[in-house]
Order: C-alpha cells, then sequence, then structure tokens
C-alpha cells in the first residue's frame, strides 16, 4: 500500500533567475478564481493527500529548506494579530499548520540529479514503496487527481513500477523521458517495454514509437511515478556505482534496471498537468489556475 509520496524540490530554478535566488520555485504564488493565493507547494501536496497519501517528504536544498519552514510557520507571533482580525488569515495559517505535521523536509545537499534527489528520501521512505510527483509540475484536473489515483491504482493491481504518460509531438521528445508501450485490455494502461532520456527525433522514431499512437507521437512522462520497494536496492547500487565527474544521476536510470527485474505500466493521461519550471510555462499555469485558460 502506498502511504509516501517523494517531491523533489531542491533544483536551482534557473529557468526562473533571478527570482529563484529568493525564493523557491514550490513558493512560486497562483491566483486562484476565488481571489486566493496559493503556491505549488500546496496545490502538489493537496493533490497528494486527497488521492490517501498520508506523508510527504519534501526534497530541498540546505539553503533553502528555512523559507520553506519559515512558510509553513506561518508568521507565528508576529501574525497573531492580523489573524484575530481576519478570519481568512486565520483558515490559511491553520490550513498551514495541518500540512506542517504532514511533511518531511529532506535535504539534497548536492545537485545530483532527480535519481539523486529520490535517493536522499531513501530514510524517509524506510523500505516503503513510493510514490514519486515532480516539484514543478502541478496535476490536472484540479480536485480531482485521476492521473495520481490511476497511477497507484495501477501500482496496487500488479505491484510493479507504474508511470504517469502522455503525448507529446515528435519534435518535443528532447525534452521528455520518452517510453514505449504496448496496449492492454485496460483503456488507457500499458505495459512498458523501454524507456529512454531525452533521446533524439531519430532515435524515438525507431525505436520508441507506441503501436496505436501517430506516426509522430509519443509517451513522455507526465511527473507522476509510483515505485515498489524494490527501488531502494536498485537507488543504493546506483549510488555506489555514481561518479559525480559523469554528470547527473537520472531517475531513468533506476527505471531501466527496474525494468530488467519486473514489468511496468503506464497510464495514459488526458491531462499532461501544469509545468511551471519556466517563466513560460509558469505564465501559462498562473493564467490557467486564475481562470484565464492560457495554456
Amino acid at each position: 500500500m502506498l502511504r509516501k509520496a517523494i517531491v523533489p524540490m531542491a533544483g536551482l530554478g534557473t529557468r526562473l533567475y533571478p527570482i529563484s535566488v529568493v525564493l523557491p520555485k514550490g513558493l512560486m504564488p497562483f491566483a486562484l478564481p476565488d481571489g486566493r493565493v496559493t503556491t505549488g507547494l500546496e496545490l502538489i501536496t493537496e493533490a497528494l493527500f486527497a488521492v490517501g497519501l498520508e506523508q510527504i517528504a519534501i526534497v530541498v536544498s540546505p539553503e533553502n529548506r528555512p523559507v520553506y519552514e519559515a512558510f509553513l510557520e506561518g508568521g507565528g507571533a508576529r501574525y497573531a494579530l492580523a489573524r484575530s482580525k481576519r478570519s481568512e488569515i486565520q483558515q490559511t495559517y491553520e490550513s498551514l499548520q495541518r500540512l506542517r505535521c504532514r511533511i518531511t523536509f529532506v535535504e539534497q545537499s548536492e545537485l545530483l540529479g532527480l535519481g539523486h534527489a529520490v535517493w536522499c528520501a531513501r530514510r524517509f521512505a524506510e523500505g516503503e514503496p513510493a510514490l514519486v510527483l515532480l516539484g514543478d509540475h502541478i496535476p490536472l484536473p484540479l480536485g480531482d487527481p485521476t492521473p495520481i489515483a490511476e497511477v497507484i491504482r495501477l501500482h496496487a493491481t500488479h505491484h510493479t513500477p507504474a508511470y504517469g504518460v502522455h503525448r507529446v509531438p515528435r519534435d518535443k521528445v528532447v525534452l521528455y523521458g520518452i517510453l514505449k508501450g504496448e496496449s492492454t485490455d485496460v483503456p488507457r494502461c500499458y505495459r512498458l517495454l523501454k524507456l529512454h532520456e531525452k533521446p533524439t527525433p531519430e532515435y524515438a522514431h525507431r525505436y520508441l514509437r507506441t503501436s496505436g499512437l501517430a506516426s509522430d507521437e509519443f509517451f513522455a512522462h507526465s511527473g507522476v511515478y509510483a515505485f515498489p520497494p524494490a527501488l531502494w536496492e536498485v537507488l543504493d547500487a546506483l549510488a555506489s556505482e555514481h561518479d559525480p565527474s559523469q554528470g547527473e544521476w537520472t531517475l531513468t536510470l533506476a527505471q531501466q534496471r527496474l525494468l530488467q527485474r519486473m514489468p511496468a505500466y503506464l497510464y495514459d493521461s488526458e491531462h499532461a498537468g501544469l509545468d511551471f519550471g519556466t517563466a513560460q510555462e509558469y505564465r501559462s499555469a498562473f493564467c490557467y489556475l486564475a481562470g484565464y485558460n492560457d495554456v
């Protein structure tokens, strides 16, 4: 049973520089149609709690951990008078305190990639299966996190890795992990055959096409991963082998090794989610969440 989720948020956020120097990416603000202001951290964690996850580890840099902690503290005594006079501030404060009780911060002291970020949360996981959700992806639809729930269902059914995917055109494959699947008897469910991190269009066309998709369509990771306990053994092995001089340690490598040991499944989501990792993506996500549907 999946009880724990890991959300990596330790990156420098260079694509949002210089705002990211003083404001961690997970705390980028969003305005909602009802006038409330929220953050990526809150939207992501709300979606995880909505599908039954009990505990969440947020992987952060040592420099940004105090900023996240101060945010969840909600201003403490400094805002006590304001809270006593304005019920909406008090309600938001209470919401932050409930969130604070269910979050564990895990530090990633060296930015060695997504695989390393997840490995940093191994003590939090305590050998249990875990859901991983990218820290700059807001799941859609809001209030009805079907893609996450379906990935969890696939994992529970097969006790193997399960990943959310969405469809991207050939000219976008260099931006994603691309996965080749084969259809099953379950609608939107595919068995994973092969995956590759940010392939060239030529490689994707030759080796990563999924039967049933258009000739210029490919499955890309949508930022939702459900892993069995075997993940931790694989990540420990990768940690012992990794040479920092070789660059980042990707989560794709762990997925490839897991695929050698057991089957894995894909859920084809209608919604790709909202990525807010670049200025343009943040603008689109902000407008969509505010009700302008600019995506």
